[in-house]
Order: C-alpha cells, then structure tokens, then sequence
C-alpha cells in the first residue's frame, strides 16, 4: 500500500530511492574500511610532547575474545638526537639575535623554535632594563644599556645554557605614542593631588590641544537612521501597496465565475439586468453581515454600482464606470455586454453570458492548476532540506569515523 502511495508522487519516491542508496553505500564502504582496520599489529605514538593514549583492542585467541587496554606511550628520543636538537637551538638562537640586531634591536625572546621540540626559559641580568620577555623598560638611556641574557634549553635529560650580551636602547615610538608619553607626563605634573581629579595640559610641544572622550555619538546615529527609515518608508508603502493591489486583482479573478454565474441563474429566472445587479448585492449584503466575512472588491463595486443607479445615474454609465473601476478585462467584456444590450437590445445576452461563464470556468480551472504547481514548487525547498539533514545524520558519524 506504501509502494503505490509512493508510485503516485514520484518526487517523494525518487528521494526516497536516493537516500537509501546513498546511505547504504557509504555504510558498505565504512563497515569494509571499519574491518580492515580492526585487524592490526602495531599503534602508533603520539609526537614528542602531546603525551601517550590508552587504546582498547579486542584480542582474539584460542577461540576465546577479550577486550583488553594499552597504553602507548609518546615517542622518545635518543640521548643523541636530544643533544643534536639543542645544538640546534643554539644555533637558531645565534641567528635570531643576529637578525635582530640589524632590524633595530627588537629583543622579543622567542618562546619557541620551529621545528624543534627543546623547551626555552628566559632570564636578564637586569630585569629594570629588559624584561624577561625581551621588551624595554622605561628609564633606558638614550645612549643604550649592555644587559647579560641567559636561555635555558632542555630536552628530556639533557640540558645546556645559551648566554649573550646586547645592548638595549629605549622603544622606538610613534607619532600618536610620543604625544600620549608627553601627556601622560604632564598630567601627573599638574595633578600633585591624588585624591583629586586627573588635570590634562591645554598645550603638548608648544601646540594647543583639546580633548574629547571616544565612542558612539547617538545622536549622529538617531540622524542616519532617521535619514534611512525616511528614505525607506516611500518604495516600501508602494511595494506593499502594489502586493496589494496584487492580491486584490487575484480575487476579483477569482470571483468573477461566480458573478457571471449568478447574473445567468437570475436572468433565466426572468429578472432585468438591473434587477440581477441588485439581487446580488443584497446577497452579497446579507452574507457579510450573517458570517462576519470580509469585503470582497468585486462584489464590493456591485453594491457601489447599484447605489449609483439608486442615486439617478443611468444603467448604461452606471456599468461602464463599473467596468473602468475593476480594471481587470472580464470585468470590462461583461460592462461591455451589458451596455450593447441596453443599447441595441442584444437579443443574444444570455447565451453570450453563457457562453462568458464557460470561459471563466476554464479559467478558474487553468489557475487551480497553476497554483497547485506553484505550491508544488515552494513544497521542493523545504524536501530538499530535510534529504539534507538525513544525509548529514548518516555522514557526520562516518566522518568522525574516518577521523
């Protein structure tokens, strides 16, 4: 029963054919990659430093299977390849201060080496000079200062010391860095009072100067988007306007079947023109007011039509300004049918009407269909996500996997 239910919406069956193949595929080649490697004969070791790892195995003997733990320790290296990787260090160390002397004297100490695993500690033999992550302190002559530096290297057991002598000199600054020195300097200088307010100099360098405090202005803000939402309010109340005058027309299509339908039943019933107007505006009237529903335009401009003639306007103009108002050509075909008869005294009304009303039921039909399709292709998105989410169910557990 499923199948044939299936066989009807072929869109639904052909993912549904496309999920299960996918995700027995993938499980096929998990469960054959899964199998080969549960078969195995040694594990690896983690890299120097990342430490070691329990691995549970499933041991096979004598019939019988156990799950057992062991730990695999990182890798070691030999005494050897320890003394030739700080050998290593201080020599990188040699170049890193030598480059560092001809870019300036940036003595930021390296915490770490590329490529080689021996650990560094710093130390100064003047810490007030040069910290010991290599940045100058303040107070350092102009004129340089020598200052004793020490590296510790250590590799498992085996450690050494990389000691050189370099001159620091005070860090360079920037234009926006010199004036904020200049004024924090002065400000302490006019404020001897600690308990007091913090009193900022009106000259720096023999220029005035004047402050403001950062942040937001929310007032230039309120302007902008006040700017923005102004700018904005017209192309929106004429985009909603224009989707609304959309649906309006949309339903007077809709509608007008009806009207014709009616204008039909009551004109071989014997009544005029103007008495079947009239008939279904009351209808329409009496509707509205027993189950609350909404105004409907084209009905809407029948009752407005009928008010007219009630009011002295003649029949003929009363349906032509009905006609014009609409706006949509059904309605303007049956203003015009309604308006020869008056005039000439079209014999033929009822079965041109007749022969209206079977148009628009074609029609009405034609835009069921078109809205069936339309629905069937906003329904396609929300499928394609859920296939999306059944896919990423059964491949992110593969992919942690394979990981």
């Amino acid at each position: 029963m499923m199948f044939k239910e299936w066989g009807k919406d072929k869109k639904s069956f052909c993912m549904a054919v496309s999920v299960i193949l996918l995700g027995n595929l993938l499980g096929i080649g998990i469960f054959i990659k899964e199998d080969k490697e549960r078969s195995m004969e040694y594990l690896e070791r983690n890299p120097y430093g990342e430490g070691g790892y329990e691995e549970t195995l499933l041991a096979e003997t004598q019939g019988k299977t156990q799950e057992i733990t062991v730990y695999v320790e990182e890798e070691r290296y030999t005494e050897k390849e320890m003394e030739n990787y700080v050998k290593e260090a201080k020599k990188e160390l040699d170049k890193w201060l030598k480059k560092a002397k001809k870019e300036g004297g940036d003595f930021r100490f390296p915490q770490a080496l590329e490529e080689n695993p021996v650990q560094i500690s710093w130390s100064t033999g003047n810490p007030d000079i040069l910290s010991w992550e290599g940045i100058p302190q303040e107070g350092v002559s102009e004129k340089g200062e020598s200052v004793e530096v020490a590296a510790f290297l250590s590799l498992g057991e085996v450690t050494d010391i990389w000691n050189a002598e370099i001159t620091v000199y005070p860090s360079k600054l920037n234009e926006r860095e010199k004036i904020q020195k200049e004024i924090q300097k002065e400000a302490e200088l006019l404020s001897q009072n600690p308990s007091g307010p913090l009193y900022l100099p009106q000259t720096v360098q023999g220029e005035e100067i004047r402050y403001r405090r950062t942040g937001i202005q929310t007032g230039g803000i309120i302007c902008m988007l006040s700017l923005v939402l102004g700018l904005g309010v017209y192309p929106l109340q004429k985009e909603k306007a224009k989707k609304q005058q959309e649906l309006v027309r949309k339903e007077m299509q809709r509608d007008y079947p009806d009207i014709v339908q009616k204008l039909v039943l009551f004109l071989r019933a014997g009544f005029t023109i103007r008495k079947a107007m009239e008939k279904i505006a009351d209808g329409y009237l009496r509707s509205r007011e027993k189950y609350h529903a909404k105004e409907r335009s084209a009905y809407e401009e029948i009752v407005r039509t009928c008010k007219e003639m009630q009011g002295g306007i003649y029949e003929a103009e009363a349906y032509e300004r009905f006609g014009t108002r609409c706006g949509i050509s059904q309605y303007k075909i049956l203003s015009v049918l309604l308006v020869q008869n008056l005039k000439k005294g079209n014999q033929n009304l009822l079965e041109l009407l007749e022969r209206e009303e079977a148009v628009a039921e074609d029609e009405r039909k034609r835009s069921a269909k078109v809205r069936g399709e339309e629905a069937s292709t906003k329904l396609l998105l929300p499928m394609v996500l859920q296939l999306i989410v059944v896919l990423m169910i059964l491949m992110i557990p593969a992919f942690f996997s394979f990981l």
